[in-house]
């Protein structure tokens, strides 16, 4: 048995890999396809209790490095989670996640209940791959879900999974709190560019326009991506906890329980931080200007949407802000 113990750099989370690269006496049938697989990797978290929270398994030795290194960086997909987002794996499954590494199957993975799947997979497959696919099907996994879209498929919350995971694993790993083991042997450069391409542009079009009522109602891709551009934005204006928040009080599978949730996060505090991303910048400010007021800088100005009661331009020359509410 192979033990692999550390303290996580990133918030402090002490865990424990255990596996070995040998066979099992006895082969793990999945529940799914009734696959055979041989090998196993055990993740745990150590405090403030010992709890098993990852497994992957692999049929064969040669994937074994594989499976140890996607029960690495789940582990530290569910510390950035749970520290950012106030997210916890479900406790009807005892909190544990197992992730089954296919040979078989058409390219591509799933997701159901408590057991992900990765089809085709191979030594070949590049490590960026394998890091997209895994923080997809694990964000379907974790994040609350928002459904009803036609396309490009119903439920949004590994798309949003996805690209938070890569935005803040890229950040832990320009701040040396991970190496590029922990991300499936990604590079730093694959990762800023997956950044680049699936985060900032969506985060960018909403600062500069606000949310569009047009886009926002469709089911189809733009309603999909208008949807991952706010919940991306908020995390960037407003701060994870705030995301997380709105997550967690959003009551429903909606886009709009979404909002509704969010706004709601934004209410809850008598004094907000405004991270701008731009000049002029939109912000979503529930009540508009009636509600708010700037605390500092002194010289930042808000500037009502008529047509959109909710949002506000906000002229200002630093890269922060800080409002207060009124009429509490």
């Amino acid at each position: 048995m192979a033990i692999i113990e550390w303290q996580s750099r990133v918030a402090g989370f002490r865990f424990r890999l255990e596996g070995a690269p040998d066979a099992l006496s006895q082969p793990i049938i999945d529940p799914l396809h009734g696959l055979r697989f041989a090998y196993r990797v055990q993740g745990f978290l150590l405090e403030p209790e010992r709890t098993l929270l990852i497994e992957t398994l692999a049929p064969s030795q040669p994937l074994y490095p594989f499976a140890q290194r996607a029960c690495r960086l789940l582990l530290h997909c569910y510390e950035l989670v749970r520290t950012r987002l106030g997210l916890e794996h479900p406790l009807k499954y005892d909190r544990l996640l197992r992730v089954f590494l296919c040979r078989e199957g058409k390219p591509g993975a799933e997701q159901q209940q408590n057991l992900i799947y990765l089809y085709q997979a191979s030594e070949q497959t590049p490590p960026a791959e394998w890091l997209r696919e895994l923080t997809h099907e694990y964000g379907h996994f974790i994040l609350p879900p928002i459904n009803s879209f036609v396309e490009p498929e119903p439920w949004a919350n590994g798309d949003l999974g996805e690209r938070l995971l890569g935005l803040w694993l890229l950040n832990a790993l320009a701040a040396n709190q991970i190496d590029s083991e922990a991300v499936m042997g990604a590079s730093a450069s694959s990762l800023r560019a997956y950044v680049a391409r699936a985060v900032q542009p969506l985060v960018e079009r909403m600062a500069r326009e606000g949310l569009s009522p047009v886009r926002w109602r469709s089911r189809r891709r733009d309603g999909y991506e208008e949807y991952l551009a706010l919940a991306l934005y908020a995390e960037q204006v407003y701060g994870a906890e705030r995301l997380g928040r709105a997550m967690r009080i959003a009551g429903g599978v909606e886009p709009d329980h979404f909002l509704n949730g969010l706004r709601e996060s934004l209410l809850e505090q008598p004094r907000l931080k405004v991270n701008l991303l731009r000049k002029p910048s939109w912000l979503l400010l529930p009540g508009g200007i009636r509600r708010w007021r700037v605390l500092s800088p002194a010289e930042t100005r808000l500037t009502p949407d008529p047509k959109r009661p909710d949002w506000v331009r906000c002229d200002c020359q630093q890269q922060t802000a800080l409002l207060q509410q009124v009429n509490r």
